[in-house]
């Protein structure tokens, strides 16, 4: 069970490593999104098969992939990255939830009005574009399919925009985000709604982008999944063939995330503005939301509830935390704050 991620190299579990008995031909530090390094040895894969296609001789980087729980509940044995994918032309039809793969582009049927973007290749093939940010060039900015989530905007982009009033529309939180070799120290992050983005010849307006320390621009899924798309590592073309219409976004939200530790779960981010950051605080154990209980779970439950939106998205939230060794309960609903 394989993760295809353009934003990283090829990576796979120690348990797979140990089950297929790889030789190891040497290791060097490798960093997440949050910059968080970790001692990382790698393999020689003789060859990766994906439907009828033999891969051959490609490196993949062993790591401890449950290390953090939120990659754990993917239970992946690995993630197939740009260092492999680079060998061929992929295809990714979202809407048909179909991969073509061939070695000539010539063979896809592209329509003649697909919108057109330059790829730059960087370390391990991961490919990235250029974009227009409210009229301002944004550089390197990763074509990443494998986050799933929101899009990134680097921090120094953001300051120029708000200093420039380019940027009007943003909200603040503090948390501890994620990444492939675990959480980063507490920080504050930003939300914001991008007027208008240019990528290649195509215009996208109202983005919702998070802004984080240490992240680099990064365009995710999220994006992504509103087209068909053709990555051609060999030509650096990335073309894209609307499917549906990105953008119009608006950002509604209790306000809140959650962080699992230890058999509890705990409030790890707080959204000014929104309903949650009248009532809660990061570090508030919580003991239950509605009528799931979140006390003495094991990681397996915290995987069940994990994208569960708190209770399907009912409205409002009943939340019970302990807090200052008080057991309190609050109401929260969610918001429109972008």
């Amino acid at each position: 069970n394989f993760l295809l991620d353009t934003g990283s190299s090829n990576l796979h579990t120690k348990e797979l490593a140990e089950e297929l008995n790889v030789e190891i031909i040497g290791s060097e530090e490798i960093t997440d999104i949050n910059n968080k390094g970790n001692e990382t040895q790698y393999a020689n894969l003789r060859n990766i098969k994906i439907g009828n296609i033999d891969f051959q001789n490609t490196i993949a980087g062993i790591v401890d992939l449950n290390n953090i729980i939120e990659v754990g509940c993917l239970k992946i044995d690995g993630i197939i990255g740009s260092n492999l994918m680079r060998k061929a032309v992929w295809d990714f039809d979202f809407e048909k939830q179909l991969i073509t793969i061939t070695n000539d582009e010539n063979k896809l049927d592209v329509p003649t009005n697909a919108i057109v973007s330059k790829i730059f290749i960087g370390t391990a093939g991961i490919p990235s574009v250029t974009l227009k940010i409210n009229g301002k060039n944004a550089l390197n900015t990763t074509v990443d399919f494998g986050n799933g989530g929101s899009n990134l905007l680097r921090t120094d982009i953001f300051n120029k925009q708000l200093e420039t009033n380019l940027i009007t529309k943003y909200v603040k939180g503090n948390n501890k985000a994620f990444g492939a070799f675990g959480r980063s120290e507490e920080n504050p992050f930003y939300s914001t709604i991008i007027d208008e983005m240019k990528i290649g010849n195509h215009t996208v307006n109202n983005i919702f982008t998070n802004v984080q320390n240490g992240a680099g621009n990064n365009l995710g899924l999220v994006f992504f999944k509103n087209y068909r798309v053709i990555l051609n590592w060999n030509k650096k073309k990335l073309k894209m063939i609307e499917v549906t219409k990105a953008g119009n976004d608006s950002y509604k939200t209790y306000g809140f995330s959650t962080l699992y530790e230890k058999e509890e779960v705990y409030v790890n981010s707080v959204v000014e503005t929104s309903s949650a950051s009248e009532f809660l605080k990061n570090g508030d154990k919580i003991l239950s939301i509605n009528d799931t209980t979140y006390r003495d779970i094991t990681e397996e439950q915290y995987c069940d509830i994990l994208n569960d939106d708190f209770n399907n998205g009912k409205e409002p939230l009943s939340i019970r935390v302990i807090r200052d060794n008080k057991e309190l309960t609050f109401k929260i609903i969610k918001k429109e704050l972008l």
